[in-house]
This record gives structure tokens, C-alpha cells and sequence, in this order.
């Protein structure tokens, strides 16, 4: 059996912190990459539906790469905790078999 740490609430405050600061450093990245794509389309003298695999693949990867930093840093600031995660089931308005003799 695994002992975890209990962590206090300035150690997760510390960790969150940390965690923000190195979400915020991958955008910065992911930035620095999709601003060099666009420059790289600008100039693109061919058709786009000739677009390289690998240039294909890299906007593929940027975008996969912003949608788990916005999931993980909206957890990690707290900014979902209001929104309940649960599926609601539709109303539905049809009565079937509605006899109005007994009604």
C-alpha cells in the first residue's frame, strides 16, 4: 500500500502557484510555435490544400497542446469549480396512451 503526503493548504496553494507559472511558460512556447507557422503561411506560395504533412501535423499538436493547457489551468485557478459537471436529460412533453376518461 502507497502512503500519500498530506499536503497542507500552503503546500497546495505553493504547488498551484507552480503549476500556473509553468502553463502560462507552455503558452509561451506554444506561442513563439504558432507564430512562426502563421509567418511561414504567409509566405506560402502553393496551394493550402498542398499544406506539408509535417505543417499539418505541427498545427495539429499546437492546437492538442492549448486545449490541455486551457483545461489545466482553468482547474488549477479555480475557474470551473462553479459550473456542475453533470448531464442533464431532456424534458420531454409527449403523453402517450393519455386515456381522458380517467382524467
Amino acid at each position: 500500500m502507497v502512503k500519500r503526503k498530506q499536503f497542507t493548504d500552503n503546500d497546495k496553494r505553493e504547488i498551484n502557484n507552480r503549476h500556473i507559472e509553468m502553463f502560462n511558460k507552455s503558452l509561451d512556447g506554444i506561442e513563439l510555435l504558432l507564430d512562426g507557422i502563421l509567418n511561414d503561411l504567409r509566405f506560402y506560395d502553393e496551394s493550402f490544400l498542398e499544406l506539408p504533412k509535417s505543417l499539418i501535423s505541427a498545427l495539429d499538436f499546437i492546437i492538442s497542446s492549448l486545449t490541455k493547457i486551457q483545461k489545466s489551468q482553468r482547474q488549477a485557478l479555480g475557474l470551473d469549480d462553479e459550473v456542475i459537471n453533470q448531464e442533464v436529460e431532456p424534458e420531454i412533453s409527449i403523453i402517450e396512451g393519455l386515456n381522458y376518461s380517467k382524467i
